[in-house]
């Protein structure tokens, strides 16, 4: 089904074949078999040989490589400057190669740190269950503060407000019901449904999921973008530039200087044929060496180099960059759009205050390392005198300091 908005609870259970005791242990098994995991789809990783590969995709390494070959052929028995060319490109090329590797493995990483859990009821019973584990007709349990895992038919809500804003654009949390709906009613109206993505701001509700992994709405973001291109960064169209300018030059320099070269010597009555296509090929050769000369066969590792360095500093600021290119997009930023979704923030919340039956407290510290300072009333206390107060916050103030 395309909608579920439009059916009652008791229409649902009956579509799904399940019940508010949850489905058992081997129909979760059948309708897995059938539906798959409840995860998005992700683009086949690009293997390691053509990931080598790609750091040769550069105007400037094909003139580079260009330039190296006609230089072998021509003379094979002095292949010094191709070697050279070779090994200074097969370096770069390896240096990219090991620096966007590691930044896979720190991605990868995160993806196994970041697999999250749902509470299911099955036969009756609940379960802590990883979210990928779903299968549509699973009834779910939504609570304050936990994503939505899947997208689910709310059957009972208990003031329960989910935030969509990742999902609709819409800032304010939506406040959730159970009466059917139009089937006409449009995805930001759709009050009896929790997607996946969103997440519940306040309260308390019982769902069924209607819809896993790529049969989401998410999963419908995610599919129509999936076969779209990344545009190519400001430096990338810089150095194609660069480097159809500079292989155009050096064409018609090197033409130039032999067209010269040779009509020279074919007005020359004392050179005959064979002498005329040595000079020939004396000129080629050194216009081949001007060709190289022309092209900076420094820049690509001068360019690797500064952009791992800028990996690398931003790696130490907790942020993990996959392409070595994609820093000077950062480098290029001038204007940042936001809508009215939220401000820019580095999505962390930090307490700086909390209230007892003794009063007001103040804490220090920021981020994921919360722990600091506890001053009450501006004066600082101490491990001593925290001991003597009476905590009823429902926070877990000791956690704090």
């Amino acid at each position: 089904m395309s909608s579920w908005h439009d059916l009652n609870s008791e229409e649902t259970f009956h579509t799904l074949d399940t019940e508010l005791d949850g489905l058992t242990e081997q129909e979760v098994q059948k309708r897995r078999s059938r539906y798959g995991m409840n995860k998005l789809k992700e683009p086949e990783k690009t293997s390691s040989i053509l990931r080598f590969l790609s750091q040769y995709h550069d105007p400037l390494n094909y003139l580079l490589i260009t330039a190296a070959i006609v230089a072998l052929l021509i003379h094979p028995e002095q292949p010094g400057d191709a070697i050279f060319i070779f090994i200074v490109l097969t370096a770069n090329a390896t240096f990219g190669f090991w620096q966007e590797g590691q930044a896979e493995q720190a991605m990868d990483a995160l993806k196994q740190m970041s697999v999250s859990t749902c509470v299911v009821i099955r036969e009756g019973i609940e379960w802590s269950i990883p979210t990928p584990d779903l299968v549509p007709g699973d009834v779910v349990k939504l609570d304050e503060g936990l994503n939505v895992p899947a997208d689910i038919r709310v059957v009972e809500s208990y003031q329960c407000k989910v935030d969509e804003s990742s999902l609709t654009g819409e800032s304010n949390s939506i406040l959730k019901s159970t009466d059917a709906l139009p089937s006409s009613t449009l995805l930001a109206d759709r009050n009896n449904m929790a997607y996946m993505g969103t997440c519940v701001s306040t309260g308390r509700a019982i769902g069924i999921v209607v819809e896993t992994g790529m049969s989401t709405e998410l999963g419908r973001i995610a599919s129509n973008i999936v076969g779209s291109e990344s545009p190519k960064t400001p430096l990338e169209l810089k150095l194609e530039s660069l480097g159809r300018f500079l292989g155009f030059i050096a064409l018609i320099v090197a033409t130039l200087l032999v067209s010269i070269k040779v009509l020279i010597a074919y007005g020359d009555p004392e050179i005959d044929t064979i002498g005329l296509r040595d000079v020939a090929v004396e000129q080629f050769i050194v216009a081949i060496a001007i060709f190289v000369a022309i092209v900076p066969e420094g820049l690509p590792i001068i360019l690797v180099i500064t952009l791992a360095l800028g990996m690398r500093n931003m790696a130490r600021h907790k942020a993990i960059i996959r392409r070595m290119k994609a820093v000077e997009t950062l480098g290029s930023t001038t204007v940042i759009c936001s809508d009215k979704t939220g401000t820019l923030t580095k999505n962390q919340m930090t307490v700086r205050q909390f209230t007892t039956t003794d009063g007001t407290f103040t804490v220090s510290g920021e981020g994921f390392k919360p722990k600091g300072k506890l001053s009450y009333e501006g004066v600082e206390v101490s491990d001593s005198k925290w001991k003597n107060f009476r905590v009823t916050s429902h926070f877990d103030c000791q956690q704090l300091v």
